[in-house]
């Protein structure tokens, strides 16, 4: 979630519907991530998804990890980095499985303000 707050009136394009100045908003980015008219079958992993093409037709907004704007995170080109380095060398070294405590299909915790998978997700890693 997006914590924001309007910095002047805003009223939504062919609507009578305005965000007065000063209204605290939460921008629900699990909520536009998973909405099947950006994403058809948002729950299935489609790493195609995020190829150029792919990218390039969506609204640029319609993902937003990392926040944007003048306050998105500070991290993010570091994030990416870190997790391809990571990745790279685990999966260079190790063969990974998943473990028969995680429960499949995953399920969200809604108790969680946070994306949280119930029971968490169990890996079995060992040398390739």
């Amino acid at each position: 979630m997006l914590n924001r707050q309007a910095l002047e009136n805003y009223t939504f394009a062919g609507t009578k519907f305005t965000i007065p100045a000063g209204t605290k908003l939460a921008i629900p980015v699990y909520g536009i991530q998973t909405d099947p008219d950006i994403y058809p079958e948002p729950e299935k992993f489609d790493p195609e998804r995020f190829e150029e093409d792919a990218v390039a037709a969506r609204h640029p907004m319609s993902f937003l990890a990392f926040g944007d704007g003048p306050r998105n995170c500070v991290g993010t080109r570091f994030a990416h980095y870190q997790s391809k380095i990571g990745l790279a060398t685990i999966l260079g070294n190790y063969k990974v499985d998943v473990c028969e405590k995680t429960t499949i299909p995953f399920e969200i915790d809604k108790g969680v303000p946070f994306l949280t998978i119930k029971r968490g997700v169990h890996l079995k890693i060992s040398k390739a």
